[in-house]
């Protein structure tokens, strides 16, 4: 697990991939120790499917397997300790050139609180420090302000651009730290 200020990034082992999958929300709930909320269960998960088939192929995979971002709670408020607020992670492992593609999700009641940033800030330290990887790409759909400012404040920039099957047109940036 990696911890940031305020969030705790927790790799999802192939149990918890295969129950979204199966849509097993309540057998998912239960792996992270909290409720999982409507929005993140009501996510588009068709990108998991290649990634349970490559991890189960080569569970060194597992390492850059995606992660639920938890957002520590205070005990006092009575609630759960920690709250899914959305995900992030690599897209695999690195490519030919040494290079990982990140991406990141924060539910909507969550935005614009820093979260995301704090997430990837988090999951590329790791990456440096665990995996000695320090080239980085992030794809961004072209009306996704928020994430463009983002990846540019990171340190990101754009190389050029691309049409994604589902997404539609994306922006492609690159970071090379080291």
């Amino acid at each position: 697990m990696i911890h940031a200020a305020r969030l705790d990034l927790s790799p999802m082992p192939l149990i918890m991939m295969r129950a979204i999958q199966d849509g097993n929300w309540p057998g998912v709930g239960r792996l992270l120790g909290t409720e999982i909320p409507a929005e993140w269960r009501d996510g588009d998960w068709q990108w998991l499917d290649h990634r349970v088939a490559r991890a189960e192929a080569d569970p060194a995979e597992l390492a850059w397997a995606p992660h639920v971002l938890l957002l520590r709670q205070d005990q006092g408020a009575g609630g759960p300790a920690r709250v899914v607020v959305g995900d992030a992670g690599f897209h695999g492992s690195p490519d030919e050139s040494g290079r990982v593609e990140v991406g990141y999700m924060v539910l909507s009641a969550y935005r614009r609180q820093g979260l995301a940033e704090e997430a990837v800030r988090a999951l590329l330290a790791w990456a440096v420090a665990e995996q000695q990887v320090t080239r980085f790409q992030a794809c961004i759909n072209t009306g996704n302000i928020a994430s463009l400012n983002l990846i540019r404040k990171l340190g990101f920039s754009q190389i050029g651009s691309q049409r994604h099957e589902r997404r539609g047109d994306e922006l492609i940036f690159h970071l090379d730290q080291g």
